[in-house]
């Protein structure tokens, strides 16, 4: 796979720029607010459909105007092919006076979950670390976008269990402001409980399955990291209780490890799910919500048995995320026919050079590398050998010469 020219209209601080891309390394530079991690955001969301930073879509378009578009020309499976990702407004009811418009090959598509396995992309960013240090939901949507990338159609189940949950919470709602539950009510209830369950088993099930294919790797790689000093294990939680996780609730929680659930058939873990639901339903009434499910689960992290959100150093989370990282890189190369785009956003700075060299050792010579720094000091000579250079200049992109007397050789 290959980018091979990227144009960007009014997408973030960049009102007009297009370049062509290296079909090996490209090497981003320039000061921080320039636009280097916009520039490689504007790809992943060609990949993946969406933006992992913006909270809203408004978000992408450059301050003062109307209008964004991203246009991409890429290779994938030996054919050329385009790709655009536009925001313009509209008087069309629930969108906020937004439009999205989505086209492959000047043709346009459904909704942005038609570009997912087109482009793949893994990305290392200095935001990883909220795999760690970030809520529950950061964990959730990484093993997710996993999932997606390694099988499209997770992405529709996905979106049926949140479906089901949003007109159970609806239900649920309902039945607090009537403020009793009638027979009725009850048999309505018990056929979202049912749908929400048989989604949510597939969805357990699959992250369970994930988990034991990337944890082997990641141990491997943190033995290697820390000098065989240090065993990496996670685990699963399938949340049996723990009604405000989602409000730093600090009460201690109750919860299903996976070892317990991954011998377990998805009939199994549905039919655990509508218990529980049954069991709770008048505090899930009281709170309007759907309490238990995978879109309250988490995952744990631990170093030498100890919970690596609490004890383990800086450092210590660092390379833990790193380590999970090169093991999601791992599986989704094996996933694929052709290697995938790696995007590094400011992360080879921060590694020393047998961590620069672990990640290289993964990197296949024919996979397109894009790298964003503030300078290239400190880095494997292997990095750069070759890259096209680009310097970033508060929205625009221009291919220079190998920066001077700024490398290590």
């Amino acid at each position: 796979m290959r980018v091979k020219k990227v144009t960007l209209t009014n997408f973030r601080n960049y009102e007009h720029s297009s370049v062509d891309l290296s079909d090996a390394r490209n090497v981003l530079i320039g000061e921080n607010a320039q636009g280097k991690t916009n520039f490689l955001e504007a790809i992943e969301i060609i990949s993946i459909g969406r933006s992992t930073r913006a909270q809203q879509d408004g978000d992408l378009i450059r301050k003062g105007a109307d209008h964004m578009r991203i246009d991409l020309v890429f290779e994938s499976a030996g054919t050329e092919a385009t790709a655009s990702f536009a925001l313009a407004p509209t008087d069309k009811p629930r969108t906020k006076g937004i439009e999205k418009q989505i086209k492959i090959n000047g043709l346009t598509i459904g909704s942005a979950k038609g570009l997912r396995g087109r482009l793949v992309t893994v990305s290392f960013k200095s935001s990883d670390l909220n795999l760690l240090r970030g809520g529950p939901k950061f964990r959730r949507e990484w093993i997710d976008d996993i999932l997606i990338t390694l099988r499209p159609t997770y992405q529709d189940t996905l979106s049926k269990y949140q479906k089901s949950v949003a007109q159970r919470n609806r239900l649920l709602k309902l039945l607090f402001e009537k403020g009793k539950v009638t027979v009725s009510d009850q048999d309505q209830l018990k056929v979202w409980d049912e749908q929400a369950a048989r989604f949510g088993a597939t969805i357990i099930k699959h992250r369970l399955h994930l988990m034991g294919e990337l944890l082997p790797r990641a141990e491997r790689h943190q033995e290697h990291i820390s000098g065989q000093r240090e065993k990496l294990t996670a685990h699963y939680l399938f949340r049996a209780s723990d009604p405000k996780e989602d409000e730093g609730d600090p009460a201690p929680t109750e919860a299903i490890a996976s070892n317990q659930l991954v011998d377990q058939t998805e009939n199994e873990i549905a039919q655990t799910l509508i218990s529980l639901m049954r069991e709770r339903r008048y505090e899930e009434i009281a709170r309007k919500q759907t309490l238990c499910g995978p879109h309250r689960d988490d995952i744990k992290f631990c170093l030498n048995d100890s919970d690596a959100v609490e004890f383990a150093s800086q450092g210590q989370q660092r390379s833990l995320v790193l380590a999970f990282k090169l093991a999601e890189l791992e599986r989704v190369q094996e996933n694929l026919s052709e290697p995938p785009i790696l995007l590094l956003d400011d992360v080879l700075a921060e590694l020393d050079l047998n961590r620069q060299g672990l990640l290289m050792s993964l990197v296949k010579n024919d996979m397109q590398t894009l790298i964003t720094t503030t300078h290239v000091t400190g880095f494997k000579p292997e990095w750069v050998e070759g890259a096209l250079f680009l310097e970033v200049t508060a929205g625009s992109v221009l291919a220079i010469r190998e920066p001077q007397g700024a490398i290590n050789l």
